[in-house]
């Protein structure tokens, strides 16, 4: 019999009770079994561990020093059991999200689903890639953007925002009430990396008025795109909406009047996969809500 946790919650129940029938009548097995656990147990270690006095049995130096290592040993599994079952009930109530769009306000709208339900938690993660090109991680939910409005069985169009230019509040085109898109053909743009939802959106408007953008700078975070604005080292796009935080202190938002550039947010979810009840609350809040949180956020009327 090789040394085991079972043998081990044996001796420790015996050294506990100092007395073989009573500990094995707290086991819930017959005293010959537990003679017998403890005297293979004294063979493979090699030494004694308990000795009679009287109708009791005591540890001996031996046992002794088993039995401070089982004590930490059981104390660390009961540890590592309660750890697990900690982390299998937070997993119940963590809600996945892969986000593709809308990065800017999710923060604040997810604080808010908070307030009415404090004990969900939220595991986000940034993509870069088209929604099903992402890590086989298990995601509930995903928050993308296209040029067309998208819905079907496991997805749902959530808002419809204008794209803008955003440039330096210095620049000609900035006291302007619109502009055409074809008329900043030999501008500087800062983007963000290839790949990015918005980025193959803009590229596509580009297209459209008969360009491809000379692109200056990548970036992966909208207020950094605003601080390079900001620095005049070219213009961007940016979403009315989502992106409402990049303009002013120094950066002007104009309206493009050709193409009409907008994009759509959805909301999707694995089509076949049943939601968990958490991830199923945060779904239909989402739908119910982020529209008006989003225009709310940039300042706009709810959509009538």
């Amino acid at each position: 019999m090789k040394l085991t946790l079972l043998a081990l919650s044996y001796f420790q129940k015996t050294a506990e009770l100092q007395h073989l029938t009573r500990a094995a009548e707290a086991l819930h097995i017959s005293q010959p079994s537990l003679s017998h656990t403890i005297k293979v147990l004294e063979t493979e270690l090699g030494v004694p561990l308990f000795s009679r006095s009287g109708r009791n049995i005591v540890l001996t130096k031996y046992g002794e020093i088993l039995l401070r290592h089982t004590n930490r040993i059981m104390q660390e599994l009961h540890g590592a059991q309660k750890e697990l079952a900690d982390t299998k009930e937070a997993q119940k109530l963590t809600v996945t999200i892969s986000l593709f769009a809308a990065s800017m306000i999710i923060p604040a709208f997810l604080t808010r689903f908070r307030q009415e339900h404090p004990d969900i938690r939220f595991e986000i993660l940034q993509q870069r890639s088209k929604p099903g090109q992402q890590s086989q991680n298990h995601v509930d939910l995903f928050l993308s953007s296209s040029i067309n409005p998208i819905e079907n069985d496991h997805s749902v169009t959530l808002l419809k925002e204008d794209i803008m230019l955003a440039m330096p509040d210095t620049d000609p085109h900035a006291r302007k009430s619109s502009v055409n898109l074809d008329e900043f053909e030999k501008a500087g743009f800062i983007s963000l990396e290839a790949g990015a939802s918005l980025r193959t959106i803009t590229d596509f408007y580009c297209r459209m008025a008969g360009f491809v953008p000379h692109v200056v700078l990548e970036s992966d975070s909208p207020m950094t795109v605003r601080e390079f604005i900001r620095a005049g080292l070219g213009v961007s796009f940016a979403p009315r909406i989502t992106w409402h935080g990049v303009g002013g202190d120094h950066v002007a938002l104009v309206p493009i009047a050709s193409p009409n550039c907008q994009r759509y947010i959805s909301l999707s979810w694995k089509k076949g996969e049943k939601l968990s009840p958490p991830a199923e609350m945060l779904k239909k809040y989402i739908i119910d809500n982020f529209s008006d949180f989003a225009r709310e956020y940039a300042g706009l009327p709810p959509e009538r």
